[in-house]
């Protein structure tokens, strides 16, 4: 058994439907509350960081899960 192969069924194992949940939370609470905290303490740097955060959470979770899903 490969290395690889390995790799790819512990993380099958961990990813659980309660596992992406979180990780989907995680990147909405990035995008919308700490982005717009961040704006009003006039943090713009660190909002566009909170925003690139969250949309790369929510956009490579599916993506990710699709990947390991099929392989």
């Amino acid at each position: 058994m490969s290395p690889l192969s390995v790799i790819i069924k512990e993380l099958k194992d961990i990813c659980s439907s309660y596992c992406v949940l979180l990780i989907i939370a995680i990147g909405l609470f990035a995008f919308f509350v700490d982005r717009k905290a961040l704006i009003s303490k006039n943090y713009k740097k660190d909002a566009k960081i909170a925003k690139v955060i969250g949309i790369v959470y929510m956009l490579v979770l599916p993506i990710f899960m699709l990947i390991i899903k099929f392989v």
